[in-house]
């Protein structure tokens, strides 16, 4: 007799974990500059470059006005390029310039440093037991993809 899975219990476990991570890892990481919602957009265009701003601004849930802003600055900096489309031209689509591409490889590392250092009180069977629980949690989250 197969039990009936809780589905409201991975909602729950998934809106605690959420802030769970911020609070426990990223809360100790100083984003200077840019601020983090300025690297979460770089990282989206990096990984699925050349799309509308409208389509970026949905995956990071900023309005259409915040979103021309926030472009504005990274443009500015150098970071991003805008990007007639070639279908359309009222489509204003975003890539990331080589310049971009440094600074994530750049800031990734610090983060990386940052990270490393706030695992450092985990014993070695810790971070295992999450390195396992991770690639777990991986592959389930491939499947949303399908």
């Amino acid at each position: 007799m197969s039990q009936k899975v809780n589905r409201n219990q991975t909602i729950e476990y998934l809106l605690s974990y959420m802030p769970l991570f911020h609070k426990k890892i990223f809360r100790q990481v100083h984003f200077n500059k840019p601020p983090e919602r300025h690297l979460q957009l770089l990282l989206y265009i990096k990984k699925d470059s050349g799309k509308p701003m409208r389509y970026y601004g949905q995956k990071l849930l900023i309005s259409n006005p915040n979103m021309t802003a926030l472009a504005d600055k990274l443009i500015k900096e150098g970071l991003l390029e805008r990007q007639a489309d070639k279908n359309d031209r009222r489509i204003i689509n975003l890539m990331i310039t080589p310049k971009g591409e440094k600074f994530i490889e750049f800031r990734k590392r610090n983060l990386k440093k940052s990270i490393i250092k706030r695992l450092e009180v985990l014993e070695d069977e810790d971070i295992q037991k999450l390195n396992d629980s991770f690639e777990e949690i991986q592959k389930i989250f491939n499947k949303l993809d399908e």
